[in-house]
């Protein structure tokens, strides 16, 4: 569809007594998302990952896969961070909070970004994001505790919003969104 469009205004373009000067100049073509309709509702993947990471996430092809190995990359994210404490990498492993959380916020985003007739991938999707955040708690609560004062803060600040994000998937699930009354809505 788009490159229908960009060949329809570069024929235009061409068109003699077309001046471009009516509304396209200095329009850079090359701006336009090559994205499939699907994706174009698709929260963006952190710039952090991989190739291979965001590949094996975007092939997914329902939303209950494509959260679980969002989830599975963000699990392995945060084992790494607690390697690389334990390592005194300590940068390195607020970096790895920090791609944790952008993980679990893009499965939260594509989750409910997903169409109300999709209620049922929706919930499952909610499910998955809870049951990880879940899992990972300790995981998370160790590191908390053990980095440094400076990178504390931003850390503490990621895994608030990873509980928020755990808090209002429980909420959807059990509630339709209406169960647990949460200012961060």
């Amino acid at each position: 569809m788009i490159v229908l469009i960009k060949t329809c205004i570069l024929i235009l373009c061409m068109t003699p007594g077309y001046s471009t000067a009516a509304g396209l100049s200095g329009y850079n073509f090359d701006q336009l998302p090559d994205r499939s309709p699907d994706q174009a509702t698709d929260p963006l993947l952190p710039d952090e990952l991989s190739e291979t990471e965001a590949q094996s996430i975007t092939s997914q092809g329902n939303p209950k896969s494509r959260v679980s190995a969002a989830l599975k990359i963000s699990d392995n994210r945060i084992n790494l961070a607690y390697r690389l404490l334990s390592e005194s990498q300590y940068k390195s492993a607020a970096q790895e909070v920090d791609v944790f959380s952008a993980l679990v916020r893009y499965a939260d985003n594509y989750t409910r970004k997903l169409p109300g007739s999709k209620q049922k991938d929706r919930n499952n999707c909610f499910k998955v994001i809870e049951q990880s955040i879940f899992k990972n708690t300790r995981t998370f609560e160790a590191i908390l505790r053990d980095l440094p004062l400076n990178y504390r803060e931003p850390a503490e600040r990621s895994i608030e919003e990873i509980r928020n994000i755990r808090l209002r998937a429980i909420n959807d699930l059990l509630g339709g969104g209406k169960f647990i009354n949460s200012s961060n809505d």
